[in-house]
């Protein structure tokens, strides 16, 4: 009865949001935002208790081990981000989004913080000027042409705007599918910095932008990376491994192809340098979901 009701409610939804699609507020743990009633987070949330408070958690390992985090957000949508960590740990956030839309109200939603910053462009390898856009479509968004130019910066760039992040924990990566592209534009600043990576990982859509998955292992060794942490896409533990284990990632990769977005994974990744964050967090994640589960 409840995946009824879930069914006819969106179908309910996308028939009012084709011509009035206001803000509703959102209630995320102890935070609350406000999204488009079109937003498919609004259902995620509901179906998907897990989602997304892995990397508030992580955030809170971090925290634990170094004493603060700051964090860099890519794909920063409205906010979403910054209430999910916020339920764990008070970390400044930049908060990086190339729709003028949604960044505009993650600016309302994060307005209550005094440690949120927000910047309006596409992360690239270059800075320049683009005819590229970001369309969005249920509350997602995949770059297509644009009449009107639009920016694409360098993460390094972008940090001598912000340079209090410059020196920032944390990185969370999710642009549908542009995700292994925008880490690879970052070499030079994850090489140097070598932050911890939370990224979207589904190499259904990697292919589409003509990215090899199976790519993404071997640039995070060149980086530095080391040990990796699957995630279900819907916030599950699933396993850890060190990067060496080629059989393993491999296959994971392989599990996740052809999916058609319906299943995905999110890979935490870490340096030898956060071996102890790693460690911590494999541990308390299991832990986690032991009490979750009554195991």
């Amino acid at each position: 009865m409840g995946t009824l009701k879930r069914m006819i409610e969106r179908r309910l939804t996308k028939a009012v949001t084709s011509f009035y699609d206001p803000l509703v507020d959102l209630a995320i743990g102890n935070q609350t935002i406000k999204i488009p009633l079109s937003h498919p987070l609004r259902q995620n949330v509901d179906v998907h208790p897990y989602m997304n408070h892995n990397l508030g958690r992580l955030a809170l390992y971090i925290s634990k081990k170094r004493g603060n985090v700051k964090v860099i957000d890519i794909g920063a949508n409205v906010g979403d981000t910054v209430a999910y960590i916020k339920n764990y740990v008070d970390a400044p956030v930049l908060c990086i989004d190339g729709d003028k839309k949604y960044l505009d109200i993650l600016k309302q939603n994060v307005a209550k913080y005094s440690n949120v910053a927000s910047c309006l462009t596409m992360v690239g390898s270059e800075n320049k000027s683009t005819n590229l856009a970001l369309k969005k479509e249920r509350g997602t968004a995949f770059v297509t042409e644009s009449a009107e130019a639009n920016t694409m910066r360098t993460i390094d760039n972008i940090l001598e705007e912000f340079p209090s992040f410059s020196d920032s924990s944390l990185v969370k990566v999710d642009t549908d599918g542009f995700d292994t592209i925008i880490l690879k534009a970052c070499a030079e600043y994850l090489k140097a910095r070598q932050p911890i990576l939370y990224f979207e990982f589904d190499p259904y859509l990697a292919r589409i932008q003509n990215d090899d998955p199976f790519s993404i292992v071997p640039y995070l060794k060149e980086c530095g990376y080391e040990y990796i942490i699957f995630y279900m896409s819907n916030g599950e533990y699933l396993l850890s491994c060190t990067l060496s284990d080629d059989k393993l990632v491999n296959e994971m990769v392989h599990f996740f192809s052809g999916r058609k977005v319906e299943l995905y994974t999110d890979i935490c990744a870490f340096s030898k340098k956060d071996k102890d964050i790693y460690d911590l967090a494999v541990a308390e994640e299991v832990a986690f979901f032991r009490r979750a589960r009554n195991y």
